[in-house]
């Protein structure tokens, strides 16, 4: 401790874009280049590389539980000199193309690519290869010899030395239909491989005298078999139930060809929400070091499965820290005497490569990023055992109950009284919800077992369940299903939406749909010009375009899409709007023929030949970064022609110009100033916050200062001054136990925070998909999974709006809590969410909320009444109020308050006073820059304080900061207002609040513990008269590492993401925006 007293020991109790969740750490970037092909094996870092895999220390504790994850270590991140996994190449250049299967014995590789089995030894030499033509299967022998079909009764064998068979089995006689399969299997004889045919389940054996053992073992299968030779002697067969493949076994069998172990499992789950996994059809089975298995592929990972077949591990191709490996799509794998082999993507190919047992531990245990796509890979009970729900999307309409089973296989019965599942239902942290938990045994004969769920009341729920080992207790495995409840009046129905369920985001139709049942109230198609446009650079004619191209399109219709989309919008009042090119390479090629603003003209005119009610038009996504960082050149070259090409073809048709990253003010100004309100009718803005903020984390210094200014700018030019601003594209990617919440408490914060600055239409980026910057998720629902609870939150702050004008603020006397009184709706239609008269329309709304806090107001009326609580997601309750007041708590998610009087709130104890008595103090911290900001009026906003890496005396693992008073002073509360950990910044978890007295003695007066949620609170004390306070963070231990005690990531429960390793040093320090006292 340097720069401060000795105290008691502490007790336990830039300005990013969008973008900045990967600018902002350079080890996120390595994540995001995974899976490109590339991979160094060797030189990964650290001083542990190569090391023999050790069990790593734990990574702490939670501040949040992630639902559905068994282990909070498996994503966390590991020490930044934890032993690095080597990966040995053995043959550095393969064919171009994967092989269909790889062999090992005695000390002599092998791999079959398109006819040709090529030979190696155990260290890669090459040897001559064997021409087995269309055999689809081979086996090697320890004396390097290949066995494969030669036709469809014969087998013949390539010894090392010979271009053409020496040995020859003749299979003809034995009247079993034609060779399927040569093995390399011996079925615990002296055989040199084992058949299988297409009329019998009974297998031969080959001896090496070029006999046939006709009395084989009897393996009985299916659809599609495949055979896979196992190093301890035994053999995996894969078969699919149909030529459907709609259910996939992997069944073990002893060195005597005895049946064990089975495992059974789908083809695709349909929804990866919380089941049962996939089984597709691994490319490769080996045996794991504790006697079970090791399946990899199809795509992209390596499972571990325990004897009795429950999964243990899994390690995701190019994903873990540290220890990363890259297999190669449809990869064979196959073990021999020095470890395990398989197939990687090089720079220049393909590439066979051994790890050892020691150092695939290391790999299996390196630690992945939590993300949603993460997750419905890796966070399930396993093959054959899941939840599950009827409703699609596992949505339920207010009215039903909701139901949700365990779903038991009954290969599992074998197990039943081994494991049981528990389990525990809760909600929104911030909502009034009882959770239920219990366990569940598994059925002897499999089937599905309901669970006790809470009482049906609408909003998000999460169930989170463990399969756990009966006699240990051991969590084997969990997952995690998340359900909705819709709330009265809510017209949402995933059943009945339009095909065009997509990754990247729902079609015309279905996104039309979701904006007028969502309440989003717009939604925009994209078009690709570069598809639609073949030729850019030519002369513009409608025979010039690629209609097949659009959104939409079916095969005899290709604007089928567009045209019901259009219609549906008339109908319903959305605004869908068409955005023309994103800044390609089509785009630039026309604006530099100048044949720019003919293709629009073109694309408008056919467009609208189909769907005549678009009238609305875009052109360019984000100019500003792809490719026009000035304004009034985007303005000339682009806007201008596009609008001449828009009123020539639709006179009705309206621009919405801009549509820039970020409200970056002066951009729009060269806009302005370059005459573009002249060539538009609406501006558009992207206005995204940094590290996934919120819009009032960021104050001034984000969207709501640019908003404020940017509708300054307009107003001052009179051409401009009229001009609506609509925000054509943001969002908040929802992963991880903070985003998921706070998700839907960002929607309708900023829906409200809109109104107050003139921003009339909001694009939410986006209803339905998967797709996000860095792997995370932005949408509203999950693709073909869940609906979010930002999809309810949109729903209902929509329908509270409806109808109203704008509010006025009310001033609540606490600085963390914003309160906007509305008027009454008049003359609206109901909206599509709200299809019924509701009373509350006819009264006034407050919406009362919190800046990430938890306190308690005073809730008054003119005269006693009846308020009508509308939560965040719409479920409503009733309390009685009058001029004396009644206790009203609130949360950063917004409230909706209703009633026949004039409402008003009130902070008896403010968190953010009027006043802050630390004002004018003297600010000084154990390390980092400045930190006088913490005391203005404003805080740090969008660049919080940090701490330094180091104090004089080492690593700062226990920082504090001091704020010496003016004068004495008597307090009796202080504040502290941490950064948001969404993404990429640390905040407060736990810290004590010290003050010093007149009699200049140090006290510990209080202390936060397990914060997570909140990013202010207060530490209230007797009153005492203070010269200085003190904010003290203690330090924990991660990975073996002394490290502050923060909250490190929202995305996962506080712990550092597997991303960013555990420093001494710490790489993210404390961060804050704000220090209070009153």
């Amino acid at each position: 401790m340097a720069d401060d007293p000795a105290v008691h020991p502490v007790r336990p109790t830039r300005r990013p874009t969008r973008w900045g969740a990967v600018a902002g750490s350079v080890a996120l970037v390595a994540v995001l280049l995974v899976g490109t092909g590339v991979v160094a094996w060797r030189g990964l870092g650290g001083p542990g590389e190569g090391a023999a895999a050790a069990e790593p220390e734990s990574a702490g504790e939670f501040g949040a539980a992630v639902c559905g994850v068994a282990d909070p270590d498996r994503y966390a991140a590991l020490a930044a000199d934890a032993p690095v996994a080597q990966v040995d190449t053995v043959v550095a250049e393969l064919d171009d193309q994967v092989p269909s299967a790889l062999a090992a014995a005695g000390a002599y590789l092998a791999a079959l690519s398109e006819g040709v089995v090529s030979r190696w030894t155990e260290d890669g030499d090459p040897l001559d290869p064997a021409r087995v033509g269309d055999a689809g299967s081979f086996a090697l022998n320890a004396d390097g010899t290949v066995l494969a079909a030669t036709g469809p009764g014969t087998v013949g064998g390539w010894p090392l030395d010979a271009a053409e068979p020496a040995t020859e089995w003749d299979l003809s006689g034995l009247d079993r239909g034609e060779v399927a399969a040569v093995i390399g299997w011996s079925a615990g004889t002296d055989a040199w491989a084992a058949v299988a045919f297409t009329g019998s389940p009974e297998l031969a054996l080959l001896r090496p005298d070029g006999e046939v053992d006709p009395d084989g073992p009897r393996i009985e299968v299916g659809w599609y078999p495949r055979f896979f030779p196992l190093d301890d002697g035994g053999l995996v067969v894969m078969s699919d139930a149909d030529e459907q493949s709609s259910s996939i076994t992997l069944t073990r069998y002893a060195a005597d060809g005895t049946p064990g172990l089975a495992i059974t499992g789908p083809l695709t789950t349909g929804s990866t929400n919380g089941r049962a996994a996939a089984l597709d059809h691994p490319t490769g089975v080996v045996t794991a070091p504790d006697g079970g298995l090791l399946l990899a592929g199809p795509t992209w990972r390596l499972l571990e499965v325990g004897p009795d077949g429950v999964w243990r591990r899994i390690a995701l191709s190019g994903q873990g820290q540290g220890s990363a490996f890259t297999f190669a799509d449809l990869t064979p794998m196959v073990r021999d005497g020095s470890g395990t082999l398989f197939v990687s993507p090089t720079e220049d190919g393909l590439s066979l490569n051994r790890v050892t047992t020691d150092q695939l531990d290391l790999l299996l245990d390196a630690p992945v990023t939590w993300d949603l796509n993460h997750a419905a890979t890796m966070d399930t009970l396993g093959f054959g055992l899941g939840l599950s729900s009827t409703a699609t999307d596992d949505y339920v309409p207010a009215g039903q109950d909701p139901v949700v089973t365990f779903d038991v296989d009954p290969a599992w019965g074998r197990l039943s009284g081994d494991y049981l599942l528990r389990y525990r239902v809760t909600g929104d942290p911030t909502q009034p919800v009882t959770p239920t938990e219990g366990t569940l045994d598994l059925p002897p004969g499999g089937g599905s077992v309901p669970l006790d769920l809470p009482a049906a009341a609408p909003g998000p729920y999460e169930v989170h369940a463990e399969l756990v080992e009966a006699g240990t207790g051991t969590v084997r495995t969990a997952t995690c299903l998340r359900y909705t409840i819709g709330a009265p009046g809510a017209t949402l129905d995933p059943a009945g939406l339009a095909d065009g369920a997509d990754w990247g985001g729902a079609g015309p139709l279905r996104g039309v749909q979701l904006a007028a049942e969502l309440g989003i109230g717009s939604h925009r198609v994209q078009l690709d010009v570069g598809a639609l446009v073949p030729d850019p650079a030519a002369p513009a004619s409608a025979t010039g375009l690629d209609l097949g191209a659009l959104p939409g399109a079916e095969e005899d219709d290709p604007t089928a899409g567009l045209s019901a989309a259009a219609a549906l919008a008339a109908r319903t009042g959305v605004q869908l709007y068409v955005q023309v090119g994103q800044g390609g390479e089509a785009e630039h090629a026309a604006v530099a023929a100048g044949t720019w603003g003919d293709w629009v003209r073109v694309i408008v005119q056919e467009l609208r030949r189909a769907a005549p009610e678009l009238h609305l038009w875009a052109p360019w996504n984000e100019p500003n970064n792809t490719g026009f960082g000035d304004g009034g050149d985007y303005v000339q070259q682009v806007l201008t022609p596009f609008a001449a090409g828009v009123r020539a073809a639709d006179p009705d048709g309206r621009v919405i110009g801009g549509n820039a990253l970020n409200v970056v003010v002066d951009w729009y100004r060269q806009l302005i100033e370059a005459g573009g309100c002249a060539q538009l009718d609406v501006i558009g803005i992207h206005p995204y916050t940094g590290f996934n903020r919120s819009w009032q984390e960021e104050g001034a210094d984000g969207p709501i200062g640019q908003v404020t200014e940017l509708r300054a700018a307009l107003d001052a030019e009179p051409a401009c001054a009229r001009t609506e601003i609509w925000d054509t594209e943001s969002g908040w990617w929802s992963d991880g136990p903070a985003n998921h919440w706070q998700q839907a408490q960002d929607v309708a914060r900023t829906r409200l925070l809109m109104t107050t600055l003139g921003v009339t239409e909001w694009t939410y980026f986006f209803s339905e998909g998967g797709w996000g910057e860095g792997g995370f998720s932005w949408s509203l629902i999950q693709v073909g999974s869940f609906v979010k609870p930002g999809a309810l939150a949109m729903a209902t702050v929509d329908t509270v709006l409806a109808g109203r004008g704008s509010p006025t603020v009310v001033d609540t006397g606490d600085g963390a809590v914003t309160a906007l009184a509305f008027p009454a709706a008049t003359g609206a239609a109901p909206t599509a969410r709200q299809p019924g008269p509701d009373p509350r329309r006819d009264q006034p709304a407050l919406a009362v909320w919190t800046a990430d806090a938890s306190t308690t107001l005073t809730l008054t009326a003119d005269h006693p009444t009846t308020v009508t609580v509308t939560d965040l997601y719409g479920g409503t309750r009733t309390l009685t109020t009058d001029q004396s007041g009644v206790s009203f708590p609130v949360t950063g998610a917004p409230q909706y308050l209703t009633a026949d009087a004039a409402l008003s709130v009130t902070a008896e104890r403010p968190l953010l006073p009027g006043t802050n008595l630390l004002a004018g103090g003297t600010v000084t911290a154990s390390s980092g820059g400045d930190p006088a900001v913490l005391v203005t009026a404003a805080g740090a906003e969008a660049d919080p304080w940090q701490a330094g890496a180091r104090t004089a005396d080492g690593p700062d693992v226990e920082p504090w900061v001091r704020v010496d008073l003016d004068r004495p002073t008597e307090l009796s509360r202080v504040t502290v207002t941490s950064a948001g950990i969404r993404c990429c910044t640390a905040g407060v978890r736990s810290y004590t609040v010290e003050v010093l007295g007149t009699d200049e003695q140090w006290r510990e007066v209080g202390a936060v513990t397990g914060a997570f949620g909140d990013r202010t609170t207060a530490v209230d004390f007797e009153p005492v008269t203070a010269t200085a306070i003190r904010i003290r963070v203690p330090a924990t231990t991660s990975r073996g590492v002394r490290i502050p005690d923060l909250n490190y990531s929202g995305q996962y429960g506080g712990l550092l993401p597997a991303w960013e390793p555990v420093a001494a040093e710490p790489t993210w320090p404390l961060s804050l925006q704000r220090l209070s006292a009153s």
